[in-house]
């Protein structure tokens, strides 16, 4: 039970690190959307591969059902997570556009100054 418990932690910080990677590389533009997306996923997957592993081996046993289930959860994780990271990150503006204020209707000034 240790063994596990310690490479899950080691699992953790390990995809912690990687998907803090993934998010300087996407914030810096040297990788895509698609790319960013993949490397979050996979990472989030195998931060779950330790304890879905050792879960269905003790449950199902060391064979290949065993193995296939832990397989396919872990499939499932990285697609589950695939599907929801967002499809566009909000764009910030740079320069004067940036604090120029909407064109939206503005409520009309008060005569009444108190």
């Amino acid at each position: 039970m240790m063994e596990i418990f310690l490479i899950q932690l080691l699992a953790a910080g390990l995809g912690a690190l990687s998907t803090a990677a993934a998010d300087w590389c996407h914030n810096r533009a040297k990788i895509g959307r698609r790319l960013h997306a993949f490397w979050v996923s996979a990472s989030i997957a195998a931060i779950c591969l330790p304890v879905m592993a050792w879960t269905s081996t003790i449950f199902l046993g060391s064979g290949l059902v065993g193995q296939s289930v832990a397989g396919v959860l872990v499939g499932a994780i990285f697609l589950w997570v695939y599907q929801n990271l967002p499809s566009r990150r909000p764009g910030r503006k740079i320069g004067p556009e940036a604090h120029r204020p909407s064109s939206g209707a503005v409520p009309p000034a008060s005569s009444l100054n108190g």
